[in-house]
């Protein structure tokens, strides 16, 4: 049998056949793959777990009576560890108070909400205007404080009047030129014209407490009298 010098050896070839570590190598891109796509479906599933919670729609002040319009739910993905007020239980509310100001889109809290009045039988809130800058930092809805009235010139004594009092709603800036602001507190009926009738009130911010009662004080004489 002749060979020919110029005629080329036939290698037959039968597909690509991947060496041992490569095969490996694929089959673990394929293994973390597949991890990387069960990862993504539990976080998806995850955050479509999610459960109404009820909602404050439009700005309520506090001490304000609760409708129906001022409440809504809104789906929330929370732990249970967070304290919200259940969506299935935003009727219940209906009727209540607002124990602070709810801020249009704030979630709702049990706490607050009240089933009573911010103002007691036998009290009274008055509006009193201080210098900006007047007013203690640290100052919330509800929480205690002392109003204190310089005594007279002429007065018989010159002690100040103390009047202890609860703030019903945090200060709103006026549009005059002064810089005064306005801030509403809940004093004793008894006791709401002295400080009404005061033109100089300062502001001391008390030991909060978690059910204030103010407490009538006893005025001078003199002012007592309207003398």
């Amino acid at each position: 049998m002749t060979t020919r010098p110029n005629e080329p050896d036939v290698v037959t070839r039968h597909g690509f056949a991947p060496a041992s570590r490569r095969r490996n190598r694929i089959a673990a891109g394929v293994a973390l793959a597949a991890v990387a796509v069960g990862a993504n479906v539990l976080i998806y599933s995850g955050l479509n777990d999610s459960e109404p919670a009820v909602q404050a729609v439009i700005d309520v002040p506090a001490g304000a009576l609760i409708t129906s319009d001022m409440l809504g739910t809104v789906d929330v993905d929370a732990p249970s560890s967070v304290n919200l007020v259940p969506g299935d239980q935003l009727d219940s509310l209906v009727g209540s108070y607002a124990k602070v100001r709810l801020v249009s889109g704030s979630l709702i809290t049990p706490q607050s909400i009240q089933a009573t009045p911010l103002v007691r039988p036998g009290n009274a809130v008055i509006a009193i205007q201080v210098d900006e800058g007047g007013l203690p930092v640290g100052l919330r809805e509800r929480v205690p404080v002392q109003l204190v009235i310089p005594a007279l010139s002429g007065a018989a004594t010159t002690d100040p009047t103390v009047i202890d009092g609860v703030v019903v709603a945090l200060p709103i800036a006026t549009t005059n030129s002064l810089g005064r602001q306005s801030l509403s507190i809940e004093v004793v009926a008894a006791v709401a014209p002295i400080v009404a009738a005061a033109a100089d009130v300062r502001v001391v911010l008390s030991e909060p407490t978690f059910e204030p009662t103010p407490e009538p004080t006893a005025a001078p004489a003199d002012e007592a009298s309207g003398d």
